[in-house]
Order: structure tokens, then C-alpha cells, then sequence
């Protein structure tokens, strides 16, 4: 069934950073913005008194000025983001008044990390990095970066998740990060679905990653994308806790 957003009440207290397959929230101190734009191509003629514009067709996706407080314990923020040029999986979630759920919004990037500079503000160490589409992850079905959230919690058994009504299906193809950040001997399939009716279910696309490893995946397709989607969780054994945004184009 589908789930119901929850409105106007997005705050930073509930937005939750996963990069790879760890959960660095607690590190995370500031974003300076989500990109998502195109650039501007200026067509204005000299005879024109209004200048006129049309979209490059180039498009621009990045977070740019993340911080975070420097935490040497192992896989925190300073093990995750002293190495620029690293490639990785970046998803950004914005919590509805608590912790991110079905079908709260998200921010995907199958990323490459450009920066890595450390500084001290307010006399507290922080560590800042950027980051931007990686051209080795990145196809033409892995174009819009905000989506929604399909999973974000532990699983024990096999589980048909709650859907996202999209209000109308697309023929522009899809895209989704799965990020795996706890498992105890987890072995399961993660299928992405949609469904014209909330209830007749097809694959969309099933991760290669099983859950069985602290780990992350981009996975994209492209063609029709119908109404609503979901995630199905196919248990073989163990428990795994898993995050899953889903963007269309």
C-alpha cells in the first residue's frame, strides 16, 4: 500500500547522511546546497530587448560543502572523506518530523569525491569534502537525483515494503542507491517493483549486492516506470539493515 508523505516538515535534525555503507549522520555537521540545475545557453538576438534562454541540455548535480566533525574512529568521517577522487555512493534523506521512512524525499549520487580539507571552526575540527557524478558509475538512466525513500531500516524476514505513488508512470527510466550498513550473515534480494495499481507487481531491477557485506550499490534502468513503486527484500538468511532511494527521470 501506498505510504503518505508527511508534509512541510523537513529539518535537519532528521536528515541522515549514508555514504557507502556507512551511516555517518552522527559526524555530519552542514551542507552548503543539493545541486540540481542546467546551465543557462544565452540565444538573445541584437534586435531583442528582452534577453531569451534556452537550457544547455547540460546537467549539473553535486553536493557541494559537506562538513563534518572529524571522527578518527574507524570507517567514521575522516577514514571516509581524507581521499578525494574516491568513488563511491552518496544519498542524502530529509527526515518528516523523525527518522526518514516511506516515501520521504532523497537525494541519490552515484559520486566521486572532488575535495578534502580540513579546517578548525568554532575551535572544533571539521573535515569538508564535494561531490559530483561519477562519470564511471553515471548512464543515461542516472540523470535526476532527487527521489524518494524505499527502505531504510533493519530486516529479518522477507518483506514487500510500503510503495511511493508517483502520481503517473514516465518512459524516462529510473535510478536507486542501496546502501547495506549493518548485516549478520544477511542473504537477501533487493527488487525494485512498480505497479499500475498498487497491487500487480513487476521487477523493475534487482542490486547484485546480497547483504551478506558492509556495502553500497547504484543500480539503474531504463523504459517505462509505472505509478508506484516499492522495495521487496527476499530473505535467504541472516538480518541486514538497508537503505534503498529511488529516483525517476
Amino acid at each position: 500500500m501506498a505510504a503518505t508523505t508527511s508534509g512541510k516538515d523537513k529539518i535537519l535534525r532528521w536528515a541522515r547522511v549514508f555514504y557507502g555503507g556507512y551511516d555517518l549522520s552522527g559526524d555530519a555537521r552542514t551542507i552548503s546546497s543539493l545541486e540540481n540545475s542546467f546551465l543557462e545557453a544565452d540565444i538573445t538576438a541584437w534586435n531583442e530587448e528582452t534577453r531569451n534562454y534556452l537550457s544547455s541540455g547540460i546537467h549539473e548535480v553535486g553536493v557541494t560543502g559537506f562538513q563534518a566533525i572529524i571522527n578518527d574512529a574507524t570507517n567514521r568521517s575522516l577514514d571516509q572523506f581524507k581521499s578525494a577522487s574516491d568513488s563511491s555512493r552518496l544519498t542524502i534523506l530529509f527526515g518528516g518530523g523523525g527518522e526518514p521512512a516511506i516515501p520521504d524525499p532523497a537525494y541519490l549520487l552515484p559520486s566521486i569525491q572532488m575535495s578534502s580539507s580540513v579546517s578548525f571552526e568554532n575551535y572544533v575540527g571539521v573535515i569538508q569534502a564535494d561531490f559530483m557524478s561519477d562519470a564511471a558509475q553515471h548512464d543515461a538512466n542516472t540523470d535526476n537525483p532527487m527521489g524518494v525513500v524505499l527502505c531504510n531500516q533493519a530486516l529479518s524476514s522477507t518483506s514487500s515494503l510500503a510503495s511511493h505513488d508517483n502520481g503517473a508512470g514516465t518512459t524516462d527510466g529510473w535510478s536507486a542507491n542501496l546502501h547495506v550498513t549493518a548485516t549478520s550473515s544477511g542473504d537477501y534480494a533487493f527488487v525494485i517493483e512498480d505497479s499500475t495499481n498498487d497491487s500487480d507487481w513487476a521487477t523493475l531491477g534487482t542490486f547484485t549486492s546480497d547483504g551478506s557485506a558492509i556495502g553500497s550499490e547504484h543500480l539503474s534502468g531504463s523504459g517505462t516506470v509505472n505509478q508506484y513503486a516499492r522495495v521487496t527484500a527476499t530473505r535467504t538468511g541472516g538480518t541486514v539493515t538497508a537503505v534503498i532511494a529511488f529516483a525517476r527521470n
